[in-house]
């Protein structure tokens, strides 16, 4: 279709006003172009929208069902220009956030609480993948923002958003379970059910350096917590968990603290690439505190 913003406005003035004259008045305009405008519509719509009468001015079934997609159209331009402005400052838009299974326990709700508070406007897009694929995405653009764990690749700016210590998850029957106050891993057989290198290389480390690699390389591997606390429900051995994920009470699964010579804590970072050039991203990074690495800082 062939017609111009100038005959939809021209349309919808007559439409509301019913009168050439009225119509022509309001727009600034002499009616003589006006008459032209909605011709000239008429003929690129193939379609009569008015019916012109000694008794006045009428609208036709056509020119009625016309009036509101002229107006949509109408006004999705007026708002384009302020859309445009408030995307280009980061008021609206949409943020595409990546996170771990075990980070969405620890800190995702308070997170998108904190995104809703600072940016009414956004939306956020999510996508549950390991750390390793969220660095992948940040590099290409496909994600925004990741709550990842660490190492944090060196092209990837990050900052600490929440620390946590592990605890032990025990089968209930076990004797470890019925004890009180923090429990040594001296006092751990070897059976433990680690993580795996893939799909939690952080955690597998820390886990393996805790409890010692021999034992740890004879481990049982998961590569999700669910699946680590459906075998320890089980009775297949122990886990070490983010204190976080004792939220999901799993049945005959009992949590103890580590004792301090034991204790350990794992951090989760927001990383983002500092090259990223969506506005909403750049007015919610402020809100995370400093950049830890200072070659990456804040864009």
């Amino acid at each position: 279709m062939d017609y111009s913003l100038a005959q939809l406005r021209g349309f919808v003035a007559v439409a509301e006003e019913l009168h050439f004259g009225r119509a022509a008045a309001r727009l600034s305009m002499t009616q003589p172009p006006l008459t032209r405008q909605i011709q000239t519509l008429e003929r690129a719509l193939q379609v009569r929208l008015f019916d012109r009468g000694p008794g006045g001015v009428g609208l036709t079934a056509a020119g009625r069902a016309f009036l509101a997609d002229a107006r949509r159209v109408l006004a999705l331009v007026e708002a384009a220009p302020d859309s445009a402005r408030r995307i280009a400052a980061g008021e609206i838009g949409t943020i595409r956030l990546g996170f771990t299974a075990i980070g969405a326990y620890a800190v995702l709700g308070d997170f998108l609480t904190m995104i809703t508070k600072s940016l009414p406007g956004v939306s956020v897009a999510l996508t549950e993948e390991t750390s390793e694929v969220q660095f992948a995405g940040l590099a290409s653009g496909t994600l925004d923002l990741g709550l990842v764990r660490p190492p944090i690749p060196d092209d990837l700016a990050s900052a600490p958003i929440h620390t946590e210590q592990l605890v032990l998850a025990i089968p209930a029957g076990h004797a470890l379970a019925h004890g009180s106050g923090p429990v040594r891993l001296s006092e751990v057989a070897s059976d433990y059910i680690g993580y795996s290198p893939e799909g939690s290389r952080y955690l597998h480390d820390v886990c393996a350096a805790l409890v010692g690699v021999q034992d740890f390389l004879k481990a049982q591997i998961a590569s999700q917590v669910p699946t680590m606390l459906a075998l320890v429900r089980a009775g297949r051995g122990f886990a070490l968990v983010p204190r976080s994920c004792t939220a999901m009470r799993v049945e005959n699964v009992v949590y103890r603290e580590l004792h301090d010579s034991d204790a350990r804590t794992v951090t989760l970072h927001a990383a983002w690439h500092p090259d990223s050039t969506n506005p909403a991203l750049a007015r919610l990074l402020p809100e995370l505190g400093p950049a830890e690495n200072p070659d990456q800082p804040h864009r």
